[in-house]
C-alpha cells in the first residue's frame, strides 16, 4: 500500500510571513527519506475560510498536521470542524506551542487524532517512520502509532515525552527550492540560533526552557545562505543577547554580509547591552538592524511579580542612545495588565517610553499563556482572563475591566496617530511633554475617535484639535 499523503498546514498572522516550523519538519523528514510524503500549505488569517477548506479538500490527503498558535487557534478549530464533516476518514494532527500547552484539551475538543508535543523535528519524523513502516494509508481504520512525543487518541496512557533535539543536529530549514520561493514571494524569513531562555519571566511560555544554542560553526554559513535569500531575516530566539559575547560575534558576521535590501530583526533584552554590542548597533548602516526591546513595564511591583530582573535606570541611557543614533530601527514593547501594575503605574511607564521617541512603541496586553508559570499562579494573583486564545487579561486586583477596556481604546488611537505614521510625532511628543502624561492624550483622542478608523486628513485634524484643547483655544 502507498505511503500516506501528509499536508503540513500553517495559518500565519500576515501573508508576508512563512512558518519556519513547517519547513524544519519537511527538511527533517527529507533527511529520513520521507520528504515526498509531505506538502506544505500556508495561509494567512485574512484568507477566506472557504478557500482554505476547498484547497485542503481538493488535495485529498490522508493526514493534515496543523501548526497551532494563540493567534490562529480559533480559525483552525473552525477549519477542523468543517474538514471532519466533509472528510470523515481524515486524520488530524496538531502541533506547535498552543497544542503543546493544551494537548489533552485539543485531543478531546478539536477533536484531533494525535497531538505532537514539544519540538517536533525528531519526534514527528519518528512517528512518520512508524506510520510508513506499517505500509498503511492513514485514512484506514487501523490506530495511529504511539511514539515518544505523540499523544494519540485512545492511547493517552501510553504517552511519554520525547527528548529535546540536539541543536547541532537540526537541519537548516530552507533548501534551494524553498529559498527561491521565499525570495520570489518577498516573504519574511525566520531563523533560530537558539531555543529557550535564561530569564524566567512568568508570563512567557519559554520561562521553564533551558537555553540551548546552535553551534557558531553552523550558524555562520547559514547566515550567508539567509543573506542570499534577502529581505528581512527575523531571529526568533527569545533573547538574542542572552549571551552578549555570542551576540557580538554574530552581529559582526552579519555586518560583514551587509548589502542593500537586507535587514535583520532581533528580540533583545535592555539589560544585557555591553558597550561593544551597543556600538555595533548604533553605528550600523541605517535600518540594517531591527531591535525589538522587551521593556514590558517600569513598575517595580510588576517586575517583581513576573520575575523580571534588571534596573531600567541603568538601561535607559543605552536604549536612548540606540534610538538617537538611528543606526538601528528600535521597537519597544510595553505590556498592560501585568500583576502588580496599576493604571497610574502603567501611565508612568507609557509616558517615559513614549518620550524616548522610538521608531515603534508596542502597547500590548498581558496574555496568560497555558504552560507559562503565570497560568499556574493566575488564581492566586487574582487575574481574570479569557479562557480561549489569546487568553488576554480582562481584570486584575489593580485594574478593573473598565480600566483595561479604556486602555484598549487608547491603544487604538495611539497606533493610528503615533505608530502608523511619523507625520504627527513631534506634535504628539510636545503635547505629552506639556501634559506630563502621554496616555491622557490618547485617552482624549479615543473619546473623539469612538473606535473609528482615520484617514490622514482626519488624523491631522484630530491632532490639531488636541493641540487646541491643550492650549485652551477650545
Amino acid at each position: 500500500m502507498s505511503r500516506p499523503r501528509v499536508l503540513l498546514v500553517g495559518v500565519n498572522a500576515r501573508s508576508i510571513q512563512a512558518n519556519p516550523a513547517l519547513y524544519s519538519l519537511r527538511r527533517a523528514a527529507a533527511r529520513q527519506g520521507m520528504g515526498d510524503m509531505l506538502r506544505i500549505y500556508e495561509y494567512a488569517l485574512h484568507t477566506p475560510h472557504q478557500q482554505i477548506l476547498a484547497e485542503l479538500y481538493e488535495a485529498q490527503p490522508d493526514i493534515i498536521a496543523f501548526s497551532l498558535y494563540v493567534w490562529n487557534a480559533r480559525m483552525i478549530i473552525s477549519l477542523i470542524g468543517d474538514l471532519r464533516r466533509v472528510m470523515p476518514r481524515l486524520k488530524i494532527i496538531a502541533g506547535g506551542p498552543e497544542a503543546t500547552a493544551r494537548g489533552s484539551h485539543y485531543l478531546r475538543h478539536l477533536p484531533a487524532d494525535a497531538i505532537c508535543i514539544g519540538e517536533g523535528e525528531e519526534s514527528f519524523c519518528a512517528w512518520l517512520c512508524a506510520l510508513a513502516e506499517r505500509g498503511l494509508s492513514a485514512a484506514g481504520d487501523q490506530p495511529l502509532p504511539v511514539t515518544p512525543g505523540f499523544l494519540v487518541a485512545g492511547a493517552e496512557e501510553s504517552y511519554c515525552p520525547a527528548p529535546l533535539p540536539d541543536m547541532a543536529a537540526l537541519s537548516f530549514p530552507y533548501d534551494e527550492e524553498t529559498a527561491a520561493y521565499l525570495r520570489g514571494q518577498a516573504k519574511l524569513v525566520y531563523y533560530e540560533a537558539s531555543r529557550g531562555c535564561p530569564h524566567h519571566c512568568s508570563f512567557c511560555a519559554s520561562a521553564r526552557q533551558k537555553l540551548r544554542e546552535r553551534p557558531l560553526e553552523l550558524v555562520f554559513p547559514e547566515l550567508a545562505r539567509l543573506a542570499e535569500i534577502g529581505g528581512q531575516i527575523k531571529f526568533i530566539d527569545r533573547t538574542f543577547n542572552a549571551d552578549p559575547g555570542r551576540a557580538i560575534v554574530i552581529t559582526r558576521e552579519i555586518l560583514r554580509l551587509h548589502r542593500q535590501g537586507l535587514s535583520w530583526h532581533f528580540e533583545v533584552s535592555p539589560f544585557d547591552l555591553p558597550e561593544e554590542l551597543l556600538a555595533l548597533w548604533c553605528d550600523a548602516p541605517k535600518g540594517y538592524f531591527h531591535l525589538e526591546i522587551g521593556v514590558q513595564t517600569l513598575t517595580p511591583a510588576a517586575l517583581r511579580a513576573v520575575g523580571r530582573r534588571g534596573e531600567w535606570s541603568a538601561a535607559e541611557p543605552q536604549v536612548r542612545r540606540l534610538i538617537n543614533s538611528r543606526g538601528s530601527h528600535v521597537h519597544l514593547d510595553l505590556i498592560a495588565g501585568l500583576p502588580g501594575d496599576t493604571r497610574r503605574g502603567f501611565e508612568q511607564s507609557f509616558h517615559r517610553l513614549h518620550q524616548l521617541n522610538a521608531d515603534y512603541l508596542q502597547f500590548g496586553f498581558l496574555k496568560v499563556l497555558p504552560g507559562s508559570p503565570l497560568a499556574g499562579q493566575a488564581a492566586e494573583l487574582g487575574l481574570i482572563f479569557s479562557g480561549e486564545p489569546p487568553y488576554q487579561v480582562l481584570a486584575t486586583p489593580d485594574m478593573s475591566p473598565a480600566d483595561l477596556f479604556a486602555l484598549h481604546r487608547a491603544e487604538r488611537a495611539f497606533n493610528a496617530l503615533y505608530n502608523k505614521t511619523r507625520d504627527f510625532r513631534d506634535s504628539l511628543l510636545d503635547l505629552a511633554e506639556q501634559s506630563g502624561n502621554a496616555l491622557r492624550i490618547y485617552d482624549r483622542a479615543a473619546d473623539l475617535m469612538q473606535w473609528r478608523g482615520l484617514n490622514r486628513g482626519e488624523a491631522a485634524a484630530l491632532v490639531q484639535r488636541l493641540a487646541n484643547e491643550n492650549s485652551g483655544r477650545e
